[in-house]
């Protein structure tokens, strides 16, 4: 089965990029909202958390399916971390909290790692892509210009590399969509993946 002929899935995310990217794949999908908590453990490592974040929410829209007696679909879920020197810098609580992430991340490189996991009944895959960001260096007027536009709210490490932020980015080593939210080349692999567990 290749994703084109999917009727539909369910998509676990709030993200209105993720939407957009995978409309952009002409994948279409209804929407799960799941929340469950998203802290990381102690001593637990970024690409750990990432994937156990991913799984969770996967198992958890999978029970939501069941209990309610929704349509089984294949459900994709998603999760990106914005990583400097191994601590991950989730979404800002406040505006001061992301100036903090700003003048951190601001003349230095880090990591995105955007992990994604697919169900659909026995089949559970979840894959991660890793991507390298390189921001210039910044005035805190530079800092202040971007979190005045208020597209850091909601966002892991505080800024969009598709919105007024990408002036700031030197360049990147890694999949512009992963660090957008979603790898579309890895989600293309998980519906192939998917199609073959199927025609077994």
């Amino acid at each position: 089965m290749d994703y084109k002929n999917t009727s539909k899935i369910y998509l676990a995310s709030k993200s209105p990029r993720r939407r957009e990217l995978l409309a952009m794949m002409g994948i279409k999908f209804d929407l799960l909202e799941i929340d469950i908590p998203e802290e990381v453990n102690e001593d637990e490592g970024f690409r750990d958390y990432s994937t156990r974040i991913c799984n969770e929410k996967a198992e958890a829209a999978w029970q939501h399916i069941l209990e309610n007696n929704l349509l089984q679909m294949p459900v994709l879920t998603a999760d990106t971390e914005v990583v400097f020197n191994n601590i991950v810098f989730g979404k800002p609580v406040d505006y001061d909290d992301a100036f903090r992430m700003w003048r951190t991340l601001a003349g230095n490189h880090h990591l995105v790692i955007t992990t994604i996991t697919l169900k659909y009944k026995d089949f559970h895959k979840t894959v991660s892509s890793e991507s390298l960001v390189y921001f210039d260096e910044m005035t805190d007027k530079d800092i202040h210009a971007y979190l005045a536009t208020g597209d850091y709210k909601d966002k892991s490490g505080a800024y969009g590399i598709h919105t007024f932020a990408g002036q700031f980015i030197q360049r990147i080593d890694g999949c512009f969509y992963s660090i957008m939210g979603l790898p579309l080349n890895a989600v293309r692999h998980l519906f192939a993946d998917l199609g073959k567990y199927e025609a077994v």
